[in-house]
């Protein structure tokens, strides 16, 4: 335990309430606002506890915020509590009653504590007979570790936010390893102040998802409606706004043209809107968020808020160790050594916020490069996305075409912008986790913008686009016929700027993405299988398939249900097995959504074997193994041998050619009677909504198909309507008394 500092610290003054709030508040804006003045219950935040002097500043400040602060709010609700949560990572002896010491003094500032240990082995990340502390990678595994558990913890007691008590000289610290490691710009940044919890990818509730659930509870943390008071002025507002004159005006105007519904349609584009959420799928959303407060504030000044206020708190023995970590041999360097200016604690710093307005700056050019690409449709139900690109070009200005260096180095920045808009467009379909690695997107640069080739010919610019792969999405150009009267210098310069793009189809090997069910009928008996002692399963655990789609399923089946790509040998014996309206809407639902071989990256749902649902009966023994049943000898049934002859083909490893196709989940379409003994729940993972309120849409709606769009009768109608406007302008100015006589009547 820490009471007194080993350095007198004359300069450093204790963190206010104040300071920290503002803090806290600058950070943590609403993920969603609410509509007019409606507010969100209150809600408790997690706050990440080691014991050292910076967390328990933490705990102390927060402690004292719920004092100042009533109705403090954290991104979207107000706070009701603050809940610390101490980790003890079991790493060192006595660890264990540290992490309750801690957590016993944290309760006696008034902030309610507990203490979870890290299973070892219970993760599978440990070899037989060997000790946590002899992994060579200890410290990124204990990490990864920690994460999870907190994730968890959140997940379970459905806290949005937590806080962490990372601080300025931990900043310093993690941007000089990054100096070293040779990170650019977007990694010399540092540590952000809020961002999605790390390394729990997979793990619903935590990892951007849980809205989905928050808002079909019976008291949702997020208050979608708003009262009558705010509906009944809506209404008032709305009822004012509109000009009377003008809307008669409007009226006439449209019976004079003979603007039927049709003609109507097919100008404002009503019919061929797509919304985001495709019937049947829900979009996920949510998560948890985590927050660090105290970025902007020394050691020192967390060490004098403890001293100060009488806080105790622990020192790690293991972070003086400067063999132990590349942290600790960074922070025992600047310590104990005196580094050039450059390497100091100020100049890191300095060099960390130029590069995050760097980084900034890029990201808005990213954006207005991002309002002029239109995205046509994007299909949550199947993963696809139809997106036209830009026309982005070379800089043209002669200050940057006098110079060379200056027209090499504006050449990069504006790639550099392309890249940015790239990843945020790749992020709406791609399975993978992290986002792509700018430096990995050269040659997607030049193929989406040939105008920012390197090469020195302008052929790329004319040749036509081939469909490549990058980061798990399939590009696929999309040239419709173009106009008869343009030929193919149209398609060659704007058509062909748009794109196709859907998840890669799976390779033969190694095998795609899949999830089993555990046994849970039969589970423990050998008995034969009676449907009326058939019970459901709880819901099991949500599961993100490949990265796309949250699945979570409950039966009452004798076999494993297998989440499976949809496969193409499958599919005619699926076909067969739906009625003849399912059979129809599987045609069309494919025909709409999922083309060509974007169809075979759907999840599918399986049985392990073929089993006929009107007369459910495993074969005998399943799924006892034969090792298993050897323990029970001959008094097992009617005789080991026996037993083993009739199991000799019970599957070891999954064998897809023994399955059978049972429902495609995301498309809302099963076999007749799997409702009764299967029940499924599917949504999409999250799909950045930033992205998309960014992005431009065709006309005024909202993912609008290029090819649903009748251009030539849109042309037809504007010529029509504007030639009869002229017909009557001419008329009212030959007879003006007429028309006012004849507006009189109408009004």
């Amino acid at each position: 335990m820490g009471t007194l500092s080993h350095v007198l610290h004359t300069g450093a003054r204790p963190i206010s309430v104040h300071e920290f709030a503002e803090a806290l508040r600058a950070i943590s804006p609403p993920r969603f606002p609410v509509p007019g003045a409606a507010r969100n219950i209150e809600r408790s935040v997690g706050v990440a506890v080691s014991g050292g002097v910076d967390s328990m500043a933490l705990v102390y400040l927060c402690k004292r915020l719920k004092s100042f602060y009533q109705g403090f709010t954290v991104a979207d609700n107000p706070v009701s509590n603050f809940r610390a949560i101490v980790i003890n990572h079991d790493l060192r002896e006595g660890s264990m009653k540290e992490a309750q010491a801690v957590s016993e003094a944290v309760r006696r500032l008034g902030i309610i504590s507990d203490v979870h240990t890290i299973s070892w082995a219970r993760a599978g990340v440990l070899a037989p007979n060997q000790h946590q502390k002899d992994l060579p990678n200890v410290e990124s595994v204990a990490r990864r570790l920690r994460y999870q558990k907190l994730g968890r913890i959140c997940s379970n007691r459905r806290y949005a936010s937590l806080l962490f008590a990372h601080h300025e000289d931990d900043q310093y610290e993690t941007v000089f390893m990054r100096l070293l490691q040779g990170h650019g710009t977007r990694g010399l940044r540092g540590m952000k102040g809020a961002s999605d919890i790390p390394e729990c990818e997979g793990l619903h509730g935590a990892y951007q998802s849980g809205y989905v659930d928050d808002q079909k509870g019976p008291k949702p943390y997020y208050n979608r409606k708003i009262s009558r008071k705010q509906s009944k002025e809506l209404r008032q507002t709305l009822r004012s706004d509109i000009d009377r004159q003008m809307h008669e005006q409007e009226r006439r105007d449209s019976v004079m043209d003979r603007l039927n519904d049709h003609d109507f349609e097919e100008l404002y584009q009503t019919k061929h809107l797509a919304p985001l959420e495709s019937d049947g799928i829900d979009v996920e959303n949510g998560g948890v968020m985590i927050y660090r407060p105290l970025l902007e504030f020394s050691k020192d000044r967390l060490i004098a808020t403890c001293e100060a206020n009488g806080i105790p708190w622990w020192e790690d023995s293991t972070n003086q160790d400067p063999t132990l970590t590349m942290r600790n041999a960074v922070r025992h360097m600047y310590k104990n050594y005196t580094l050039p200016v450059a390497l100091q604690k100020p100049s890191i710093l300095a060099l960390s916020r130029r590069c995050e307005e760097k980084a900034q700056a890029l990201e808005a050019e990213a954006d207005r490069l991002l309002a002029e690409t239109i995205i046509y449709d994007i299909e949550p139900s199947v993963g696809t996305a139809s997106i036209q690109f830009p026309v982005y070009n070379l800089s043209r200005f002669p200050r940057d075409m006098s110079s060379p260096t200056r027209r090499w180095a504006r050449s990069l920045r504006q790639r550099e912008i392309v890249g940015l808009l790239i990843r945020k467009i790749i992020a709406l379909v791609t399975p993978e986790h992290r986002n792509t690695p700018l430096a990995s997107l050269q040659n997607v640069i030049w193929r989406l913008f040939p105008a920012l080739s390197n090469k020195p010919d302008e052929a790329s610019a004319t040749e036509p686009r081939k469909a490549f792969v990058k980061a798990g999405v399939h590009f696929v150009p999309v040239n419709p016929s173009p106009p008869p009267n343009q030929g193919a210098l149209s398609q060659r310069s704007g058509t062909s700027r748009v794109w196709y793009l859907g998840r890669t189809p799976y390779p033969s090997h190694p095998p795609p993405p899949h999830y089993r069910t555990p046994y849970w009928s039969t589970q423990g008996s050998w008995r034969p299988f009676i449907e009326e002692n058939a019970k459901w399963s709880a819901w099991m655990r949500w599961v993100l398939w490949d990265g796309r789609f949250w699945v979570r399923i409950r039966h009452r089946l004798p076999y494993r249900v297998i989440l499976w790509p949809f496969e193409r040998s499958h599919a005619k014996a699926f076909r067969q097995s739906l009625t003849p309206e399912d059979q129809q809407r599987l045609s069309t639902r494919l025909k709409k959504f999922a083309p060509g071989k974007t169809r075979f990256t759907l999840p599918a749902l399986y049985f392990e074997e073929d089993l006929d649902l009107a007369n459910v009966q495993p074969r005998p023994w399943y799924p006892l193994s034969p090792r298993r049943l050897q323990s029970f000898g001959p008094n097992g049934g009617s005789g080991s041998e026996n037993i083993l002859d009739s199991l000799s083909d019970h599957p070891k490893e999954l064998d897809a050619s023994k399955m059978r196709l049972v429902a495609l989940p995301s498309l809302d379409l099963q076999i007749p009677l799997l409702e009764e003994w299967l029940q499924f729940e599917i949504r999409s993972r999250r799909v950045d909504r930033g992205t998309l309120a960014t992005a431009g849409s065709f006309h005024t709606g909202s993912f609008v198909s290029a090819r649903g769009v009748n251009f030539e009768g849109t042309r037809r109608a504007l010529r029509s309507r504007g030639r009869g406007r002229g017909r009557r302008r001419r008329r009212r100015r030959r007879q003006p008394r007429a028309g006012l006589k004849r507006a009189g009547r109408m009004r």
